[in-house]
């Protein structure tokens, strides 16, 4: 998965993995660049909130 930039508008990648995870998807890589650098790594280290 890659997730976009965008200061405060990347805070939507969490809702977007929320689904994913409640729909039993398995992300296998992650990438992203700004925010979603770092919602991208909390997410890939274990994080959920």
């Amino acid at each position: 998965m890659v997730l976009s930039g965008g200061g405060a508008k990347g805070l939507a990648h969490i809702g977007v993995l929320k689904v994913i995870d409640s729909l039993g998807i398995k992300i296998d890589y992650i990438a992203g660049t700004s925010m979603g650098a770092v919602i991208g790594g909390l997410y890939a280290s274990g994080y959920s909130g």
